[in-house]
């Protein structure tokens, strides 16, 4: 039986292979061929067949590449997202690119124009961080059939090309360097139940992505716990703007002005949710990025809302993502005149016309793919949490140019006057928020901004009769 399974699935991989190796569009095609494409999850990886085709229509083939879904949420759509693991590391994106064997592959349901996530990592870039999540658009057939228009990406790991710090050996004994490097995230949906996940003396909830869970061991999980609770004490001690002893003794503030710039500048509301930064062997200063996850940037959320002028660090949402950080350094003046000359810079260097350009460079190289991803999955269609719905793919790119230059525009004069010492109203996606104290619960159930009813809130921003309310 089983040799009878073996021939049946060589010949199905050998025929769908000498159908799929050609380009289906002018981008370049990975064509990736499953015995059984129903078994993928995001739990377990499937063993497949990819080959990808170069836009000059030279190939290369990759045996054994596992591949499994990516996200819960985002793979329960019908355009899902997966996530690669190739046998022997390529560049996928390039020779200037890492040299990898975990990629993502991207299908951005929710994102009609495809360009959110690559227009962030753009930023970032301009913006100073060393390394982005890279973009490549491809198209996508299973056993070949076409799934549409997708972006690989770089997986988030220790790497040249990528977050580039020492990377911990697998086997650690009483003379292994353990003070790093580490790989971070803030992830407030982290299992506390999990051997990396360790959460602060304030709440704050953090995952060990590297050492990769397989390996560490209670000592590293330990050093990088109480290293974390170092910089966390120093943020809200009384010192905790002296110079030298204070909370700039355990953060890099340049990475972080970069990061949250990128942030605010792409107005995501998850972007304080799941937050990258890491810890290189021999320094105890933490760094922020790299940047993640842009779906909903650019007013391309219905539950959150558009926000031409509100400040995305103003809508704390509760202890486990950063915002208790983030308020505690917008209390910093330093912090406000850092992100105000490094925004300054950006914008004396044209960073609106740069994205605009970028913008609409990579929107050309996308048009006679995205004809076929639409004849897939309609344009018009909401697939995920589109707050804006377009009749054509230009009228999108047109919204997403307008819009980042709107938010350019409002952050000029935001950062200005908070670096001058003065305030921003706190206003919600569709105008101004309604304060309210717990005396109001019992009007109406109250929703945290994923949805999920909220027995005690805290303060922050919730959902009330479909209103976004301010707990104080």
């Amino acid at each position: 039986m089983k040799k009878v399974l073996f021939i049946i699935w060589t010949f199905l991989a050998g025929a769908t292979g000498v159908v799929a190796q050609k380009l289906v569009s002018d981008l370049p095609a990975v064509h990736i061929t499953l015995s059984d494409p129903s078994a993928i999850n995001t739990d377990t990886y499937v063993t497949s067949q990819m080959v990808v085709v170069d836009a000059d229509g030279t190939s290369t083939t990759y045996a054994d590449t596992r591949l499994r879904g990516r996200g819960s949420a985002k793979f329960a759509l019908p355009k899902k997202p997966y996530k690669i693991k190739l046998a022997s590391k390529a560049r996928l994106l390039g020779a200037d690119a890492a040299n990898a064997k975990k990629w993502n592959l991207m299908a951005q349901a929710g994102d009609k124009t495809m360009l959110r996530n690559a227009v962030a990592s753009y930023i970032a870039l301009e913006a100073g961080q060393p390394f982005a999540p890279g973009w490549r658009f491809v198209d996508l057939t299973i056993n070949g059939e076409n799934q549409g228009t997708y972006q690989i990406t770089d997986q988030i790991d220790i790497r040249k090309k990528r977050v580039h710090i020492t990377e911990q050996p697998e086997a650690v004994d009483a003379t292994t360097d353990i003070t790093g490097g580490y790989l971070l995230e803030i992830d407030e949906d982290a299992d506390d139940a999990e051997g990396t996940v360790f959460t602060t003396s304030r709440g704050v909830k953090v995952t060990v992505k590297s050492p990769d869970e397989d390996y560490i061991v209670a000592a590293q999980k330990d050093y990088i716990a109480a290293h974390v609770q170092k910089f966390e004490d120093a943020l809200f001690a009384q010192n905790w703007l002296d110079a030298k002893e204070g909370y700039r003794k355990y953060l890099d503030l340049e990475s972080l002005v970069q990061w949250y710039i990128t942030a605010e500048y792409a107005a995501d509301p998850n972007s304080f949710r799941s937050v990258y930064f890491y810890k290189e062997m021999g320094d105890d200063k933490l760094t922020f990025g790299p940047v993640w996850d842009f779906d909903f940037a650019f007013d391309n959320s219905a539950r959150f809302g558009s926000r031409p002028e509100a400040l995305i660090a103003q809508e704390g949402r509760g202890d486990q993502w950063c915002y208790i950080w983030i308020d505690r350094l917008r209390q910093d003046p330093g912090f406000h005149t850092a992100v105000n000359e490094a925004w300054k810079k950006l914008v004396a260097g044209g960073i609106v016309n740069k994205v605009n350009t970028f913008i609409d460079a990579q929107a050309a190289n996308l048009s006679k793919s995205l004809a076929l991803n639409f004849s897939i999955w309609p344009i018009a269609e909401k697939a995920h949490d589109e707050m804006h719905l377009f009749a054509t793919y230009g009228e999108g790119v047109d919204f997403l140019k307008a819009t980042q230059a709107a938010r350019a525009e409002f952050l000029t004069k935001a950062f200005a006057t908070l670096a001058a010492g003065g305030t921003v109203p706190v206003v919600g996606p569709q105008g101004s928020i309604n304060e309210i104290d717990a005396s109001l619960l019992k009007e109406a159930p109250m929703f945290d901004l994923q949805g999920r009813r909220v027995v005690n809130p805290q303060r922050g921003l919730y959902i009330q009769n479909r209103k976004l309310v301010m707990m104080n």
